[in-house]
C-alpha cells in the first residue's frame, strides 16, 4: 500500500492527517477496493518512517468515518459498502443512459457562460510584482487582533447564540455596529430592520436581481462595468441595457425611460476608477423618479478611500426610497470572509431576508460575531487608518512609477483609489499580450476587455492595482514591465 502513500514533511498539514487524506481518496477512487487488507500498524509505520501512534489514530479516524474496519486477529480492511468496485464503473459507463443530459434541461435564458470576468492566476502571490486589483496585503492583515476577537465571539456563554439556528435572523450585534459605526461615516443613518448581512456585495445585488428581475424586466449597467454583475443581471432579467460611462461618470438619458434597475458604481466607478459628478448624481435621482426605476449602488471601495472629503454615497441623498445601497468589509478586512451589508426601505429589506433565508438562512453566525467584536473594539478603524495611509502612499509611489516609465500610455487611476487604467496610445499593443508577456518576469496585470458590453472596445486595456503589493516592489514592478513592452514593440 506505501508505493500509493507519501508523507510530505514540509507540508503544514499534520503526518496523521496526511494518511487519513490520502488513503479515504485511494478508497473513494476505487483504487482500494471493498475488502482489501490494509498495512499493519507497525508495518505502515516503519515504511513511511513515522512513529505506530501516528498510524494507530490515522487509522481510527478512518474506522470513525466508516472507511475501514477492524477484523479481530486479522487486521485492518476497506469497509465493504465503500469501496468502487471496478466492474461497477465500467459498467456505469458502458450502460445506456434513457435520460437526457442535464445540460438540454437548463434554462439557456438563464445561462451566462459566455460573459467573461477578468482573469488572474490562481496563485497570483506567488508572482513577485503582484498589481492585482481588489485584493489585500496579507503582511497588513490583523491576524492577532482577529484571533483574538474570534476567542471572544466562542465564549461559552454566547454559544446557544453563534451555534443554533438563527432561522433568518442576522447578529443583533453586528448589525447594531453596522447602523452605528459604519453606515454614519457614509452619511447614512438608518434603523436595526433597514439592515441585512450579506455575503458580500455580489451577494446582495444578486438577491435585488431575483426580487426585481424577470423575464419581461429590463436592467441597466455602466459600460464598462462589472462583469460578474453583467451576469448575474443577464441571469434574472429578460434584457439588459448598457450606459456609457465618461468623465462625469454614467451617462443619464432618456434610454433609461424603459428600465426597471439601474446597477452603479458612482464614487469609484468599476473599472476606470472616475468619481460621478454632483450633476449627474442628481439627474440619476430625478430620472429614478420620473422613469419609475429603482437604483443598486455598490460603494465597493468607501472604507479605504482617503480622500479627504469623498464624495457621500447616493443613498445619503436618497429622499425617494428608490436606492439600494450595497456595502463589504472585503477591501478594508478581507475579500476571503465574504461579509457585506444592504440597506433600503424597511419593506426591501424584509423581502431581500426572506430571499436571502430561501438560499441560505443567514451568513454563519460565528462570523458576524466575529466581525462585530471587530468593529466594536475599534480594530477595525484602526486597520482603516494604517491601510489608507499605505494606499495613498502606494498610489503616489505608482503614479510617479507610470508617468516616469509609461509616459506614452493613456491613463486614469482617480486619486484616493488604488487602481490604474492604462492603454497603450501608439502601438495598440493587446491588453492580453502585454499580460502574458508579464507574467513570464514575474509581473501581473489584469485585462480588463471583459468589462465592455463589446469586448473588442475594451482590447487595449488592462490595470494595474496597488492594494496587495508592497510599496517598495511598485517602482521596480513598473520598470520591469516597461521593459516587457520594450520588448514588444
Amino acid at each position: 500500500m506505501t508505493q500509493r502513500l507519501h508523507i510530505d514533511r514540509n507540508q503544514p498539514g499534520g503526518l496523521r492527517d496526511q494518511i487519513v487524506s490520502q488513503v479515504s481518496r485511494l478508497i473513494f477512487e476505487g483504487l482500494m477496493p471493498s475488502g482489501m487488507k490494509l498495512s499493519s500498524c507497525r508495518q505502515l509505520a516503519r515504511e513511511l518512517g513515522v512513529s505506530i501512534n501516528t498510524v494507530v489514530a490515522a487509522y481510527r479516524i478512518l474506522e470513525e468515518e466508516q472507511l475501514i474496519e477492524a477484523r479481530p486477529r486479522s487486521g485492518y480492511f476497506v469497509c465493504s459498502d465503500r469501496g468502487i468496485h471496478p466492474d461497477k464503473h465500467l459498467n456505469a459507463q458502458s450502460s445506456p443512459n434513457p435520460r437526457a443530459p442535464i445540460c438540454s434541461k437548463l434554462n439557456r435564458m438563464r445561462r451566462t457562460e459566455d460573459v467573461e470576468t477578468i482573469y488572474r492566476p490562481p496563485d497570483w502571490y506567488n508572482y513577485k510584482y503582484p498589481f492585482v486589483c481588489n485584493q489585500i496585503d496579507e503582511n497588513r492583515f490583523p491576524v492577532a487582533e482577529w484571533r483574538e476577537c474570534t476567542r471572544l465571539a466562542m465564549n461559552r456563554k454566547d454559544l446557544k447564540i453563534w451555534s443554533a439556528d438563527g432561522f433568518y435572523a442576522d447578529s443583533a450585534e453586528l448589525i447594531e455596529q453596522v447602523s452605528q459605526r459604519i453606515l454614519p461615516r457614509r452619511g447614512i443613518f438608518e434603523p436595526s430592520n433597514s439592515i441585512l448581512i450579506t455575503l458580500g456585495s455580489q451577494n446582495g445585488l444578486f438577491i435585488t436581481s431575483l426580487l426585481f428581475g424577470g423575464r419581461n424586466r429590463k436592467a441597466a449597467m455602466e459600460d464598462p462595468g462589472y462583469p460578474d454583475a453583467r451576469k448575474i443581471l443577464l441571469a434574472n432579467f429578460g434584457s439588459l441595457h448598457f450606459q456609457a460611462v465618461d468623465e462625469e461618470g454614467m451617462v443619464v438619458d432618456d434610454r433609461l425611460r424603459d428600465v426597471d434597475l439601474v446597477f452603479i458604481t458612482p464614487n469609484r466607478q468599476f473599472p476606470t476608477t472616475v468619481t460621478m459628478s454632483e450633476r449627474r448624481r442628481r439627474e440619476l435621482l430625478q430620472a429614478a423618479e420620473a422613469y419609475d426605476f429603482y437604483i443598486v449602488e455598490d460603494d465597493y471601495e468607501c472604507d479605504v478611500d482617503y480622500r479627504q472629503s469623498s464624495p457621500l454615497p447616493l443613498r445619503s441623498l436618497d429622499k425617494t426610497g428608490r436606492l439600494i445601497y450595497l456595502g463589504s468589509l472585503s477591501k478594508g478586512l478581507s475579500p476571503g470572509l465574504r461579509l457585506g451589508y444592504m440597506t433600503a426601505s424597511v419593506e426591501f429589506i424584509d423581502a431581500a431576508r426572506d430571499c436571502r433565508g430561501m438560499m441560505m438562512r443567514h451568513p454563519p453566525m460565528i462570523l458576524q460575531h466575529t466581525a462585530a467584536a471587530f468593529i466594536r473594539l475599534g480594530y477595525y478603524d484602526s486597520l482603516l487608518r494604517r491601510l489608507r495611509l499605505a494606499y495613498e502612499q502606494r498610489w503616489f509611489s505608482a503614479d510617479a512609477a507610470i508617468r516616469d516609465r509609461l509616459p506614452n500610455f493613456l491613463r486614469s487611476g482617480d486619486f484616493g483609489g488604488t487602481t490604474f487604467v492604462l492603454a497603450d496610445a501608439q502601438a495598440g499593443l493587446d491588453a492580453k499580450v502585454i499580460s502574458n508577456a508579464a507574467l513570464k518576469r514575474g509581473v501581473i496585470v489584469e485585462p480588463i476587455a471583459p468589462c465592455y458590453s463589446k469586448l473588442s472596445d475594451g482590447k487595449f486595456f488592462f490595470r494595474l492595482g496597488v492594494s496587495s503589493i508592497r510599496k517598495n516592489l511598485i517602482e521596480p514592478g513598473i520598470a520591469t514591465l516597461s521593459e516587457v513592452l520594450k520588448d514588444l514593440w
